[in-house]
């Protein structure tokens, strides 16, 4: 029995430590602007440079307004897109 529990927590930690660690997170507080790329990535701008870029789930346009939850974000995370509740994916703090 003790041996059964330890093989589940160790894949229990297999499966959510590397989502944990490769996950980016970003401080999102200070975009000025955002665009909008296939239908779904949002890049954000500070003074016309951008900062951030990530995937929200379902659609977005160009000329939706885009509301801040919380200030810093992961995957996973929640954005409001016309009113209405995105989860934020693969969050990319680097823009090169």
């Amino acid at each position: 029995m003790k041996k059964n529990i330890l093989v589940l927590v160790c894949l229990v930690t297999l499966v959510v430590l590397p989502n944990l660690v490769l996950a980016d997170c970003v401080d999102i507080g200070g975009f000025t602007s955002f665009s909008v790329t296939w239908g779904n990535t949002v890049t954000l701008y500070s003074m016309d440079k951008p900062f951030v870029k990530f995937d929200v789930q379902g659609g977005i346009d160009p000329t939706s307004k885009l509301q801040l939850i919380k200030g810093y974000v992961c995957d996973g995370d929640e954005v409001l897109v016309d009113g209405f509740k995105s989860t934020i994916l693969n969050v990319n703090s680097s823009m090169d």
